[in-house]
């Protein structure tokens, strides 16, 4: 046994050297999926600010048609009082559908707004973007997408008014 027993001296430090990377690894994975949670929540968060904002001032006229020109004028503002220098990276989209009309008054369409929002996650621990991060992989960036649809809020115009 005496044999052994004196060969053993630098096993744990041996142990330690395999194991340790590995350990540091799952480490960095799980605070990576952390920050990236973060994020994701401003990203949600952020599209359905913007979402509420174009389907609040998207409409001048009662009954009208919706403009995206306006709602993306506000939107930007909104985005650069949010976001400030961050706010050029952060891209947002918006698209108008048509939902129908209604069977009471035929020139009163409904509308929905559909925003997108894709919000760059800067990767903050080392070697989690070899899996984590969007293509090209070697800029560490993962780009998180966020969709909401919001109805359009319209003022009804009279139907009297004809």
């Amino acid at each position: 046994m005496k044999f052994f027993h004196g060969r053993r001296e630098g096993q744990v430090a041996a142990e330690l050297m395999l194991i340790l990377p590995v350990l540091m690894l799952m480490i960095f994975f799980i605070l990576e999926y952390g920050n990236i949670a973060y994020h994701t929540i401003i990203a949600n968060h952020a599209s359905y600010e913007f979402a509420r904002i174009g389907a609040l001032v998207g409409v001048k006229k009662p009954s009208g048609r919706a403009n995206t020109g306006t709602m993306m004028t506000k939107i930007n503002i909104a985005k650069q009082k949010v976001f400030g220098a961050d706010a050029q990276r952060i891209s947002v989209s918006v698209r108008l559908q048509g939902t129908g009309t209604d069977p009471l008054y035929s020139r009163h369409r409904h509308e929905d707004v559909i925003v997108t929002v894709v919000y760059p996650v800067r990767l903050i621990f080392p070697g989690t973007s070899w899996l984590l991060a969007s293509d090209p992989k070697r800029e560490g960036v993962r780009k998180v997408r966020a969709i909401t649809r919001m109805p359009v809020e319209k003022v009804y115009e009279s139907s009297d008014a004809k």
